[in-house]
């Protein structure tokens, strides 16, 4: 399904994304990774939920920027963090699933430019495009030994 996909990418950023307490209790997991490309999925729990019964701002939010420092990650094969971030919310999220895909527009040494797409699924409905994010990720020096 994912011709760029790197299953061991894809499986050291699932591991990374699992030891952090706020990405497991969201429940994000990634379907495919690499060649600076990324997509990943929450379900929907009523956790997520605001008080008008959408999926709350914050939550597609951080799917978003997780996805584009997923693929910032991919296409520097480094760590990375997010430098800024930039959210359009187009629409309200319901359903079941919230997809994001993100891939890299420009990646250099110390920078990637990454933008994304949050969608919300629900069985038995079309998928509906509810976000787009454009974010620009920081490339982390490698780590090097300390000296003794």
């Amino acid at each position: 399904m994912y011709d760029w996909n790197n299953p061991e990418l894809l499986a050291r950023l699932n591991a990374g994304s699992g030891s952090q307490g706020f990405n497991a209790w969201f429940g994000v997991q990634g379907l495919a990774a690499g060649d600076g490309k990324v997509e990943i999925i929450v379900p929907i729990k009523p956790e997520l939920r605001q008080h008008h019964g959408y999926v709350h701002g914050g939550c597609i939010g951080a799917l978003a920027d997780m996805a584009c420092a997923w693929a910032g990650a991919a296409a520097a094969d480094q760590d990375v963090v997010t430098s800024s971030f930039t959210l359009h919310f187009l629409s309200p999220a319901m359903g079941d699933l919230l997809r994001a895909k993100a891939h890299t527009i420009r990646s250099g040494k110390t920078l990637a430019t990454v933008e994304a797409e949050v969608w919300s699924e629900a069985e038995g409905r079309e998928p509906k495009k509810v976000a787009a994010a454009i974010a620009s990720i920081a490339i982390l020096p490698q780590r090097r030994p300390r000296a003794a």
